[in-house]
């Protein structure tokens, strides 16, 4: 699979046939983000096809410690039933790095029916909300990530390559490895749109950007890219984070979801060569529908407690609820490039965040925008982090968590199955957080209080 096009199903499959695939693994993406997989002989391919692969409900309420949270709805009060997932042939390809082997991505259904909670069916329902108003959804996920390597004694991770001051380069100087190489490699090999790669401001921080495609392509698209990195960052003893900020001395990383919307004649929704700023009524609207629901959607683009680093930052993440033209200190940009690339690109998010919960977030605020004919107001000009009049962004995902249950839309949108389950977990990882002692504790206090 070494192009950037998919295929239909069945060419997939013939294509794996011919690699010599032996196995297959059918993942599926938990509300934390964790790629869940079974894996089976490619012989079995077409029966868990029709059939699915049964696992126990409870994966979905598994959090980052490894236990099962309570009060989820997805857990003891179903009895730890089995759940299904069924392998979407659309997303078939070869593992490049793991021999005789494919991989797919699955749909969950439980009791028969698909899995409300579940973030690619989310996305799904909000594709078909935009498809009967007459639109498309397009998006492109831009992930930033660290390269780190366990230190040899003690705990705690340093860098991959150390080397400052080389923003924009890859080469050996700074893949002293060739691990970012072979990620490349890799990503072409599985059919993702691969377009570009580079080093970040901070040494070991990289970009490996894939082109825009429709919503839940895209989603897929991301959702692999991740698993890819991960996977062969730890094949060669090493860490690909997507963490806000995993290292106290280096920056931030980002997630900026690209949206735009086309219309039923293939147009771009977005672009209106007559208005001022060649922006459309329904851009704006979607803008602004970003901004209504900044606040109640960002335990979902930022879920962890390190998200908000990045926040407090102040360094190209947002502080407050703004947008701007080709402006990265707001919260929503619109870049400056107009026609079929006109486009809205959310920056709140950073890699933890679910590519598919995301996408769902962001195209179901867009929706409320549109749907009431909202107003973004004026955008934002020169740095937004001065402006002492605009709502503020949660700081912590506590804050964020009350911002969700508070969004009427986004509680009754989302559906009360992923709004229960969501917060229970996400509630859990508050309080074992709230209840640890630090290493910064011990720092500033143990010798001296």
């Amino acid at each position: 699979m070494a192009t950037t096009e998919r295929g239909s199903a069945e060419e997939r499959v013939a294509a794996i046939h011919d690699a010599g695939v032996d196995r297959v693994r059918v993942h599926f993406t938990d509300l934390m983000g964790v790629s869940r997989n079974k894996v089976v002989p490619v012989s079995m391919l077409d029966e868990v096809c029709e059939d699915g692969i049964n696992f126990c409900i409870s994966a979905f309420c598994v959090d980052h410690a490894g236990e099962v949270i309570e009060g989820t709805g997805l857990g003891a009060e179903v009895g730890f039933r089995d759940a299904n997932a069924r392998p979407d042939l659309s997303t078939l390809t070869v593992v490049p790095w793991e021999r005789d082997t494919a991989i797919a991505i699955g749909d969950v259904y439980f009791d028969g029916e698909l899995l409300s909670a579940s973030p690619r069916q989310l996305l799904k329902r909000a594709v078909a909300e935009l498809e009967s108003r007459g639109f498309r959804a397009v998006a492109g996920h831009e992930l930033e990530f660290f390269l780190l390597r366990p230190v040899t004694s003690g705990s705690g991770y340093e860098q991959y390559a150390k080397q400052p001051g080389l923003v924009y380069t890859l080469s050996p100087s700074v893949d002293t490895e060739g691990v970012l190489r072979e990620m490349e490699d890799a990503v072409r090999a599985m059919g993702l749109p691969y377009v570009g790669s580079n080093q970040e401001y901070f040494g070991s921080q990289w970009e490996i950007n894939l082109r825009y495609d429709d919503a839940l392509k895209a989603a897929d698209d991301a959702h692999l890219f991740k698993l890819a990195v991960k996977e062969i960052a730890a094949k060669h003893g090493l860490v690909a984070t997507f963490m806000g900020k995993p290292v106290q001395e280096l920056g931030t990383s980002g997630y900026h979801l690209h949206l735009s919307l086309w219309d039923e004649d293939g147009e771009p929704a977005f672009h209106d060569p007559e208005a001022s700023d060649g922006l459309s009524d329904v851009c704006r609207w979607f803008l602004a529908g970003q901004l209504e629901h900044a606040r109640g959607m960002t335990a979902i683009m930022a879920p962890t407690i390190n998200a908000y680093k990045r926040f407090l930052a102040q360094a190209f993440g947002p502080w407050n609820v703004t947008w701007g033209h080709d402006n990265r200190t707001v919260y929503a940009r619109v870049p400056q490039e107009r026609g079929k690339a006109t486009r809205i690109e959310n920056r709140a998010g950073d890699g933890t965040a679910n590519a598919y919960l995301a996408s769902a977030a962001a195209l179901f605020a867009g929706i409320d925008g549109i749907d009431r004919q909202l107003d973004p107001g004026e955008p934002v000009d020169g740095v937004s982090y001065e402006l002492e009049d605009r709502e503020l962004m949660p700081f912590s995902l506590g804050e964020a968590l009350d911002a969700l249950e508070q969004d009427a839309f986004f509680t009754e949108t989302l559906g009360a199955q992923f709004v229960q389950a969501f917060v229970a977990m996400k509630r859990s990882e508050v309080s074992r957080f709230q209840s640890a002692v630090t290493d910064w504790e011990l720092n500033e206090y143990v010798n001296v209080l």
